[in-house]
């Protein structure tokens, strides 16, 4: 089994002045990613399906101003916010679509992991998706204008502001963005009569349309270490994705089986803290039906976690899958 090793190095510093060079591109826009990696099988359509079924759609104006998701993430614009590729203002209906993530289940069915392009553990306070066409042509978003985001929180938490998206291998990531901020705010209690505040929101603004997380990164001190799952025969990385779903964060991490052995590792890219409390959880769809596994460990130095058959629970319909993943 092959363990590849990546050490963290102050040349990310380097890395992140260079990804906030490239932000501001005015024509450059982040459309849903296929799930990342995309097995060969069903399962792949499986998280395809699940980012389609998220997406939420608003047929607004430039006069609508403001629209709130089904997870409460507030969205505010104004008639010079969404423009043409010419950069004149949009003029008429035009479609807003919306996607939420809160929380690590919702970020595990959607297949959008919590770590760096570069390797590092994130600490998510919410995930949202922007994106906005007319007559499906698509539409960008004026830097100097842009939307006002607010997303409920109940932890009164720091956060810094990443943007998504496919890295060169066509793994889906995030960047640090060093030019916006996430601001922690107290909000009015949800009686709305005042008195107690107990609701906070991340504030922040979007300049670009695309994938934005409100983060930050995870750091315990602990030493770093590969992990690797090991499958029963006939499960692999054609048929099966591998999470690790850390236990007691916001946080959630792919695995990889590129040569499709059945032994699944964190890729080229990413180490994990000693220590940590994580559950690997298994989903697989083979000849129609579906299986999955949730195997609870804590990770060791060198960890290697063998999952046998008996671990595996199936045959299931995509339905049934869909059930396990919202009881997380």
């Amino acid at each position: 089994m092959k363990i590849i090793k990546l050490l963290f190095s102050t040349a990310i510093i380097v890395s992140l002045t260079l990804l906030a060079c490239q932000k501001d591109d005015p024509t450059a826009f982040v459309l849903p990613p296929n799930p990342s990696p995309t097995p060969t099988s069903a399962i792949g359509d499986f998280f395809k399906n699940n980012l389609e079924d998220a997406t939420q759609s608003f047929t607004v104006n430039p006069n609508n101003y403001s629209i709130t998701g089904n997870k409460g993430t507030v969205i505010t614009f104004n008639d010079n916010t969404f423009t043409y590729a010419n950069g004149n203002a949009v003029v008429g209906n035009f479609t807003i679509e919306l996607i939420e993530a809160q929380h690590k289940r919702d970020m595990l069915r959607l297949n959008k992991q919590t770590v760096t392009k570069d390797g590092q553990l994130l600490v998510s306070g919410g995930i949202v998706y922007v994106n906005a066409t007319q007559n499906g042509q698509q539409l960008s978003i004026n830097d100097s204008n842009p939307v006002q985001a607010s997303i409920p929180t109940d932890n009164y938490l720091a956060m810094d502001y990443f943007t998504g998206g496919d890295d060169a291998n066509g793994d889906f990531g995030w960047d640090l963005s060093v030019d916006d901020t996430v601001t922690t705010n107290t909000a009015i209690d949800s009686t709305g009569q005042g008195g107690e505040w107990e609701l906070f929101l991340f504030d922040f603004s979007i300049d670009s349309v695309g994938w934005i997380n409100c983060d930050y990164f995870y750091s315990s001190g602990d030493p770093l270490t590969d992990v690797e799952v090991d499958l029963p025969e006939d499960y692999n990385g054609s048929n099966t994705m591998v999470f690790v779903y850390y236990s007691d964060i916001n946080a959630v991490a792919n695995m990889n089986d590129s040569d499709e052995d059945g032994t699944f590792n964190l890729g080229y890219s990413y180490e994990t803290p000693v220590g940590m409390d994580v559950s690997f959880i298994v989903v697989s769809e083979i000849d129609g039906s579906y299986y999955y596994a949730i195997v609870a460990a804590t990770i060791t130095d060198n960890h290697l976690e063998i999952i046998d058959d008996s671990a595996i629970n199936g045959p299931f319909t995509e339905e049934d899958i869909e059930n396990f993943m919202n009881s997380l």
